[in-house]
């Protein structure tokens, strides 16, 4: 809150439901208790008047989030009740209730208020990214449309371990991919998850910046130098594009490094 504040920033609370085993009460007491009283900072995230809450992880199917879809209803109704606008991280395939959906929870999802589905270890390069795009995200965003639910599909810039980020190119195909179908909102999954390698917070430019040994990439891994900030730069022309400052491109307009040419020679 006191970061948001001084930087001009919003930030909202969003729960992560996993392993949470008496989730139902303790959620709702939490808020009640704890977390409500956070909406009175003039940086608490509003959307459509109403102070956002996210919570993240119903109707996945994993063994540590089993609880049923009437209690997850119950949480999210509750939640809108109280005068939230209420944002759920959900599974990927969450409109067909399969893969890493739990059968039986579309009344879940279309509770919410706007649905973020998860992306991480979905796609890995730019053919898998426009096949999400045309068979998953553009009926995704078709079904939200037609159930008055906004729509905030994962970005990622990929796994720097598993070299998936063609320093920058896939990226940009994603937000490119979102905003041609015209979604509402886009979550960068994540800003420093260090180790599942999809962090877009600084991160080493070259090996030699690196502990001897241990394994880890730098963001020069494919031959491409790329500043520390690179992809925080990138996440902000992403962020440009969605809100229309930027022209609808499929070329990158991010250089690599500050002052230096867009595309690698």
């Amino acid at each position: 809150r006191d970061a948001a504040e001084r930087y001009g920033r919003k930030f909202y609370v969003m729960y992560d439901a996993t392993a949470w085993t008496n989730m139902q009460p303790e959620m709702k007491a939490d808020w009640t208790a704890k977390m409500r009283a956070l909406t009175a900072s003039p940086a608490y995230a509003r959307q459509n008047g109403k102070p956002v809450v996210g919570i993240w992880g119903f109707g996945f199917n994993e063994p540590n989030k089993a609880w049923s879809a009437e209690v997850c209803l119950d949480v999210v109704n509750w939640f809108k009740e109280q005068g939230c606008y209420v944002m759920g991280g959900v599974p990927t395939h969450w409109r067909r209730g399969v893969e890493d959906s739990r059968p039986g929870y579309l009344g879940v999802y279309h509770a919410f208020d706007m649905i973020s589905p998860w992306m991480v270890g979905r796609i890995a390069n730019i053919a898998d990214a426009d096949n999400f795009y045309a068979n998953v995200n553009t009926p995704d965003q078709a079904e939200c449309d037609a159930h008055g639910i906004d729509y905030q599909p994962c970005v990622l810039p990929g796994d720097l371990q598993s070299g998936h980020r063609a320093h920058g190119d896939f990226m940009w195909r994603q937000f490119y991919n979102m905003k041609r179908i015209g979604v509402q909102g886009i979550y960068v999954s994540m800003f420093d998850e260090y180790n599942e390698g999809n962090q877009i917070a600084k991160t080493a430019e070259r090996a030699d910046q690196v502990p001897v040994g241990s394994g880890i990439r730098a963001l020069d891994e494919d031959g491409t130098t790329c500043s520390s900030d690179y992809y925080l730069r990138l996440t902000g022309d992403g962020g440009r594009l969605l809100k229309g400052e930027l022209a609808l491109t499929p070329v990158r307009p991010t250089p690599t490094t500050t002052g230096g040419p867009v595309d690698p020679p």
